[in-house]
């Protein structure tokens, strides 16, 4: 009697234990399920744009001329990697045009990650006439931005506005200011 009083007592008590491995295991795993999903939620998604806008310059000759990019941003936290291609076709002396494009990467740093996202970039990329009388200048450029990105999460497009300051060729001894907005997708 003793030992099926015993062993009547400890059923509970096994079927308790056997709960609290199960709940253990389950408490275990739970946070490795949540850090997948947010790891997969929080992948950089890619965002293209068009911008317009004018571009103040001096190369050989100075002045004003419209301006548009193609450009694709790629998040990582408060970071974005931008590449891009402009275009403009400037009037220089003697009333010569050239068409030049701008293919570009720049770094650019988010201050704020909320619905309006002012941001500061750095890059570099190349300077090159595809149209016009020869010789086609082809030059190394560095650049600066700073603008500000904004959109709601419910909407499927973005706004953005900038200003990109462009030192080009050797002792950046041609320059262009570029004023921009632009729709992101």
């Amino acid at each position: 009697m003793f030992s099926k009083g015993f062993g009547a007592e400890l059923a509970p008590v096994r079927h308790m234990s056997r709960l609290l491995r199960h709940l253990a295991v389950a408490l275990a795993i739970t946070p490795l399920v949540v850090c997948q999903r947010q790891l997969y939620a929080q992948l950089p998604v890619p965002s293209i744009g068009i911008a317009g806008g004018v571009a103040k310059y001096d190369l050989v000759g100075a002045g004003t001329t419209p301006f548009g990019a193609v450009r694709v941003d790629i998040p990582f936290l408060s970071f974005i990697a931008e590449g891009s291609v402009g275009a403009f076709r400037p009037t220089e002396l003697n009333g010569v045009h050239r068409t030049y494009i701008v293919p570009e990467a720049q770094l650019q740093f988010q201050l704020f990650p909320l619905f309006v996202r002012p941001y500061i970039g750095v890059g570099a990329g190349q300077f090159r006439a595809v149209s016009g009388p020869d010789p086609h200048r082809n030059d190394v450029t560095m650049s600066a931005s700073a603008g500000i990105r904004a959109g709601l999460p419910t909407l499927p497009f973005g706004v953005r506005a900038e200003v990109r300051y462009r030192g080009i060729g050797s002792g950046f001894s041609s320059k262009a200011t570029e004023w921009t907005i632009g729709i992101t997708r």
